[in-house]
């Protein structure tokens, strides 16, 4: 999933212009990159009077595009390859190289903006493939298409697949906010224990109090993530430019620390519904990668280990949402589910990663 070059995406809808697109009564989508599966979230793409529209918080990411943000205009310029999409979100138009395309306008959301998919992946050199099974979208990068003309990329991978043996490991994300803490030494010994990596999104104050665990934490290998300096909704959420100023606040203690910041960032209490249009900018043309979750463990609200333990896999095995990226905290009661959690990880070929800059974050709803 890693090292994105190539953006394929599986969506809910027909590719004949022609076709009323009728997929409303399934929300969930997968999306893939070089063949290779990126996610399946709700909000990725919305079909509305026939035409999908694909989420701003998903392709810029996912297509490593590089933003400029005009807060004074409300006006967003995204360049690939030396292509270019201004957004007027005033107007609510979009605009590539200069000509404003009549019958395509940007929905404006309030902390989100749907482009039409279709337009905007062919302008930029993709092709795209339907396949109803999933269902699944492909936007091939025709450059791709070029190198592999004897063998197509669907192929190759089958090959390549009936090739391994081993069955591979289903991969989730751990995240522990609002660390690190007293109990964070004795988390990092069970996730050692069990080779798995996890990502912790920290407070300011918390790093400051607790250096030596911030160094054990990049020094494991695990994923280093900010959360901010006050957790207070009133005041982090305060102006176009709060979050923003938290965050790099608390980069700077981060970098004090271990000597390199971060991009990776979570907002208190989730992205949803308190960090704005303006705040969501003004973070993403700074560079920061905005991670939600799709599995709340709610350790916080239930205060026991094993209620918390049956209720977060009772979500991982009926969700539809991949990857699967799961909140907890890092606090004591934590220690007792992650004994039970790590254990039935391994025992049912489940692994964890640390979450990276070239991840497409996954967003809430």
């Amino acid at each position: 999933m890693k090292h994105m070059r190539v953006f394929s995406i599986v969506i809910l809808m027909s590719l004949v212009l022609s076709q009323t697109l009728t997929y409303s009564s399934t929300p969930f989508i997968t999306l893939e990159i070089d063949n290779e599966p990126i996610s399946r979230e709700k909000g990725q793409v919305e079909v509305i009077d026939g035409t999908a529209y694909i989420s701003f918080r998903f392709l810029k990411p996912a297509l490593q595009m590089q933003i400029e943000w005009e807060e004074d205009l409300q006006q967003v310029k995204l360049t690939k390859n030396e292509k270019q999409i201004l957004l007027d979100l005033n107007q609510n138009t979009l605009t590539l190289d200069g000509v404003t395309p009549q019958s395509h306008a940007i929905i404006n959301k309030r902390a989100d903006i749907l482009l039409p998919l279709r337009l905007v992946g062919e302008y930029l050199g993709y092709q795209i493939n339907f396949e109803p099974k999933g269902p699944i979208i492909s936007m091939i990068d025709g450059k791709l298409l070029k190198q592999v003309p004897d063998l197509s990329l669907n192929q190759k991978k089958q090959e390549e697949t009936s090739h391994k043996k081993e069955i591979p490991k289903k991969v989730m994300y751990l995240t522990f906010d609002d660390g690190p803490s007293p109990y964070t030494a004795e988390l990092l010994d069970l996730l050692k224990e069990y080779n798995m990596k996890a990502t912790f999104f920290m407070l300011d104050a918390e790093m400051k109090q607790n250096e030596a665990i911030v160094k054990r934490i990049v020094e494991e290998g695990h994923g280093v993530g900010l959360h901010g300096v006050s957790h207070e909704k009133d005041i982090f959420y305060c102006g176009n430019n709060g979050p923003l100023k938290e965050m790099e606040k608390a980069n700077q203690t981060l970098e004090s620390i271990v000597g390199f910041k971060t991009c990776i960032v979570r907002t208190p209490y989730g992205s949803s519904p308190y960090l704005t249009k303006n705040q969501y900018m003004a973070l993403c043309s700074h560079d920061y990668r905005i991670w939600d979750w799709n599995i709340d463990s709610r350790d916080w609200a239930y205060r026991n280990a094993e209620r918390t333990f049956y209720a977060t896999i009772k979500m991982i095995k009926t969700t539809q949402h991949e990857p699967k990226v799961v909140l907890f905290h890092d606090i004591k009661q934590v220690i007792q589910t992650m004994k039970l959690f790590l254990r039935w990880m391994e025992e049912n070929q489940y692994t964890s990663d640390a979450i990276t800059p070239d991840l497409v974050p996954v967003k809430m709803n």
